[in-house]
Parts: structure tokens; C-alpha cells; sequence
């Protein structure tokens, strides 16, 4: 399991203090129990937002905007970057920072500097 967190400032409370709103697990990703919406309703934690074939992921049907056959992010080693298809794409910055629940703003700070 690993944790999506936010890797541009600008997101809902900065990379710095922003709780991660997705995790990822088996083949998806999911809301995860800091997103507003699962705080509401426990059941949306479980519903799979995108699934993730060959380092790409898709919008499933759970996902507010329904299911797409194009990838809208794409995994890159612990970043995840958007692609041509996400509204928000931006090649030369990742999206959100793989990791665990916790993770250390200069160890993010440094991912992003090197991305």
C-alpha cells in the first residue's frame, strides 16, 4: 500500500501539510480514509477511483467523471505524473509523490527538485 501525496503547491493546504486524499493497493487506487468523502461515508473508501495497468491509470466508473479507456496518470519510479488526457496535465512537475502515510517535506521537497 502506498500513498499518493500531493507534489505541487497550490493542492488544499500545500505539499506540506496536505493529508494524502488517495492510496494505492492491489492494482488501484482508492480515496483513502483522510479524503473528505470517505470521512462522510467509510463505503467510498472501497470503491476503486482508477485502476493501474503497465504504470498507467484509468478512471473506473466509480470515478466522478466515469470510466475513460485513456490514461489520465502515469507511475514513473515514486512519482506520479499526469498525461496528455488529465485536465491538469503538466509535464514538467509530478502530480503526487508515492510513500507511506507520513512522509518527510524535504524528502518531497527533494523528489520534486528532482524530478
Amino acid at each position: 500500500m502506498q500513498y499518493l501525496h500531493n507534489a505541487r503547491y497550490g493542492n488544499p493546504g500545500g505539499v506540506h501539510t496536505a493529508k494524502p486524499q488517495f492510496v494505492m493497493k492491489g492494482g488501484n487506487i482508492f480515496k483513502s480514509e483522510y479524503h473528505p468523502d470517505v470521512q462522510a461515508n467509510r463505503e467510498e473508501g472501497l470503491k476503486a477511483q482508477y485502476t493501474v495497468r503497465d504504470n498507467k491509470a484509468y478512471q473506473t466508473s466509480f470515478h466522478p467523471g466515469g470510466e475513460s479507456p485513456h490514461a489520465v496518470f502515469e507511475i514513473k519510479g515514486d512519482k506520479v505524473h499526469t498525461t496528455l488526457h488529465h485536465h491538469e496535465h503538466d509535464p514538467s512537475k509530478p502530480l503526487f509523490v508515492l510513500g507511506g502515510e507520513k512522509m518527510d517535506p524535504n524528502f518531497i521537497d527533494n523528489v520534486i527538485k528532482n524530478a
